[in-house]
């Protein structure tokens, strides 16, 4: 093999490498931690304060979870998707397959990629439960 030839083939598996590495990160990195626990939102609707819960990580919404997660913050979440989807799930906390089918749900209604998991466009895009008593709403953050 020449010289330039060699040279390219060398590139071209450095750049492949390069390529795989990116290729295969873990969507969680991006974020801060798996959602572990939820934050309250407000939001004033006719002069009446409403609270929603977020999951969150550590106090950051910035967070990922997926089937097999186990949180106070897929409670949340399953609670929002059953009050402003109409879907029927158990609030246990655990992320298994209904949740997963629920979210998947909600996500196809709001037109946002759907993949079956939560992340940072499932939070600004999918409709919370603002809540104060005896009313309740369902809106985007």
């Amino acid at each position: 093999m020449s010289r330039p030839k060699s040279g390219l083939v060398a590139g071209a598996v450095l750049l492949s490498g390069l390529g795989l590495g990116l290729a295969t990160a873990s969507p969680a990195a991006a974020y801060d931690g798996y959602c572990n626990s939820y934050v309250e939102r407000t939001k004033t609707f006719s002069g009446t304060t409403h609270t929603a819960y977020i999951p969150s990580y550590n106090r950051s919404t910035n967070c990922y979870m997926n089937s097999g997660a186990t949180s106070s913050a897929v409670g949340v979440l399953q609670r929002s998707l059953n009050v402003c989807y109409g879907r029927s799930l158990t609030i246990d906390g655990i992320f298994g397959p209904a949740t997963k089918a629920a979210l998947e749900y909600a996500q196809d209604r709001e037109g946002i990629g759907v993949d079956g998991k939560y992340g940072n466009q499932s939070r600004d895009h999918l409709k919370w439960e603002f809540s104060h008593i005896g009313s309740l709403k369902c809106v985007r953050l």
